[in-house]
């Protein structure tokens, strides 16, 4: 089994029967170990994780639709770096550093609509496109110059409506990873870029950002631990993988996240016929759990908070033309609260895993053939790749 996807010339199927291999009866045998605890736990290593991973990679942080209009902002923290990000006057979309240029203090906070950002603790004022347009009493400072006081620009590119920042200036464009790894194209039916955020949530949840990464990759536990939510309608035995480096894309027959499986909307109007039951999950590295399902696409940002607590940020999207129904507020409802659901059957869960990985007694056990693709996929671009295990 090819670790890199083969990139046919042919249009992709989305035939359940034949993307990829069946996880039940065609998955390739397996010898391999899971990661020892100290990765989950050490200090050193989430260091290294922070400097060669969300310091180098492009990372998902929002959607055009929360900077619909220019003045519209919204602020993020990644590690010990803020971010705010904002649609200029002129239309374009921008991250930049949340730092003003004098003494580091942040300069925007939460989300809004502004002219300016004003540093609270001595009057700095920048516009929306991060020029220092005022600055007090700073005529006798010889080494002050304004137009060198910017706020620093990050890396902004988008896709399908999705924001992307990297911190590193030299990184490869983003259409460069997502290529690679085939989600433009396995992905164009669903046109995300149409889509409309409905929700967004967040959860701090006690365990290392790489559980949260390995717990929603995991197929494997969908059955037992999700029995009461949406296992019974998303049977292992209708799962097709599709592995590239770092990641996977898993096809599935079934229903979608909500009570009984059953879409309150019905299909995504423009989805083919063969794509109107389950969906996919898949990951993005190096932090995005993907769930497009046939009626509306849920994303999970998972971010590192310290080596044992953890931010997911969900994010659940729909057609522009459900927003028209007169009871959609009520029905998107719904899909969050179930969404919060089985995230919260989750959250003991791995807490109690990220637990585990102290005990003396702990011994990293051999990996199911249903944990290949999808969890050793995240697990080999976040631990192995940085020479850990």
């Amino acid at each position: 089994m090819a670790a890199n996807i083969e990139k046919e010339a042919s249009k992709i199927s989305y035939d359940p029967l034949e993307l990829g291999y069946s996880v039940v009866k065609d998955a390739p045998e397996v010898d391999k170990k899971h990661k020892p605890g100290d990765v989950y736990f050490s200090e050193d290593v989430m260091q290294q994780e922070i400097e060669q991973i969300f310091m180098k990679q492009w990372l998902l942080v929002g959607r055009a639709e929360e900077v619909e209009n220019p003045g519209d902002y919204f602020t993020h923290r990644i590690a010990d770096e803020p971010v705010v990000v904002v649609k200029e006057k002129n239309g374009n979309i921008q991250a930049f550093a949340n730092v003003c240029r004098h003494r580091g203090v942040q300069v925007a906070w939460n989300s809004g609509n502004t002219k300016y950002f004003s540093c609270p603790y001595h009057g700095w004022v920048y516009d929306t496109s991060g020029k220092l347009v005022n600055a007090q009493y700073l005529e006798k400072t010889k080494n002050f110059k304004k137009e060198n006081c910017s706020l620093p620009r990050l890396r902004t590119e988008l896709w399908e409506g999705f924001i992307f920042i990297n911190f590193d200036g030299g990184a490869s464009p983003l259409m460069d990873d997502l290529e690679r790894w085939d989600f433009p194209r396995i992905y164009e039916p669903y046109q995300m870029g149409r889509l409309r955020v409905a929700n967004k949530f967040e959860m701090e949840i006690s365990c290392n950002w790489k559980f949260l990464n390995e717990n929603l990759t995991d197929i494997y536990h969908i059955a037992v631990l999700h029995s009461d939510t949406f296992g019974p309608y998303q049977p292992l035995d209708g799962y097709r993988y599709k592995v590239f480096d770092g990641g996977y894309h898993g096809r599935f027959v079934g229903g979608t996240l909500c009570p009984e499986g059953k879409s309150l909307f019905g299909p995504i109007p423009w989805l083919p016929e063969e794509l109107h039951s389950g969906g996919f999950s898949s990951h993005i590295p190096p932090n995005v759990s993907w769930f497009p399902r046939f009626d509306y696409v849920s994303v999970n940002t998972n971010w590192p908070l310290t080596t044992d607590t953890s931010l997911s940020i969900t994010y659940q999207l729909f057609p522009p033309e459900h927003f028209e129904q007169p009871d959609f507020r009520e029905k998107a409802k719904e899909y969050e609260e179930f969404y919060k659901a089985f995230m919260n059957e989750d959250r003991d869960m791995i807490k109690a895993l990220q637990r585990g990985m102290k005990s003396r007694y702990y011994e990293p056990g051999p990996v199911s053939s249903f944990e290949d693709g999808g969890v050793f996929g995240t697990i080999k671009h976040s631990i192995e790749d940085l020479g850990h295990g």
